[in-house]
């Protein structure tokens, strides 16, 4: 029981200093947008960090584009995201390939130096060599450990899928863009009642109230004409 329970303190202590590795996305990436159908709750407790994003590269032109959407999707999520835009670093690439070992590791210490609990996600872009504003470099998202209640396998399949989409729409600049998948991510997963099945559930707990109801009535009015009979 004692080794049991070490192992179970363990396993929570973990859980609240040790941050995740996240995922990146490419352009390559397709992916159609579905509708969350996991309840989530916000997480608590997430220190507010006083900057929102880091623009080594000049993309971003009106922060409040961005900005706006970042603050939204803390307000509804309760984790606080964090952009980095960074120049180019041979040390990321391996001959135009993309180092994923050494980025992790980057962003490890950059979480850890920058944040003080584990509500915070990071989506750094790691610009490629002779990189422009098409951002051919590499997106990637690296969160706290608190932050996965709700940044999820799900939650992140919906993020990439809106950043795909919006990345696409030219009228959008980089700020849009990304503000605008911040913002729609937090509608989609975190919107109450999430899933067509949990409707249909309110819905037909709301009938079998209503014909338990009748049947009840119907008995006792039965019973009342019975008693006048007699």
């Amino acid at each position: 029981m004692i080794i049991v329970a070490v192992i179970l303190l363990l396993f929570a202590f973990s859980s609240l200093i040790l941050p995740n590795m996240g995922s990146s996305w490419s352009t390559s990436q397709t992916t159609e947008v579905t509708v969350s159908r996991t309840e989530r709750t916000p997480i608590t407790g997430t220190q507010t960090y006083g900057e929102w994003y880091l623009d080594e590269l000049g993309y971003i032109d009106h922060d409040t584009d961005l900005t706006d959407g970042l603050k939204y999707f803390y307000s509804q999520t309760g984790i606080q995201p964090y952009v980095m835009l960074l120049d180019y670093d041979a040390s990321m690439w391996n001959n135009g390939s993309w180092n994923e070992t050494a980025a992790e590791d980057y962003l490890a210490q950059v979480y850890q130096d920058t944040f003080s609990d584990n509500g915070h996600m990071i989506l750094a872009y790691f610009a490629c060599e002779n990189d422009s504003e098409d951002l051919d470099g590499t997106f990637y998202i690296y969160y706290g450990s608190a932050a996965y209640s709700v940044m999820d396998d799900e939650a992140e399949t919906i993020f990439w899928s809106y950043f795909e989409t919006n990345y696409n729409d030219l009228d959008l600049s980089i700020a849009e863009f990304i503000g605008d998948s911040f913002r729609q991510t937090a509608d989609n997963i975190m919107h109450e009642g999430n899933g067509r099945g949990n409707t249909l559930m309110k819905v037909g707990t709301v009938f079998a109230v209503i014909c338990v109801v009748a049947i009840v009535a119907g008995i006792v009015v039965m019973k009342k004409a019975g008693k006048e009979e007699e």
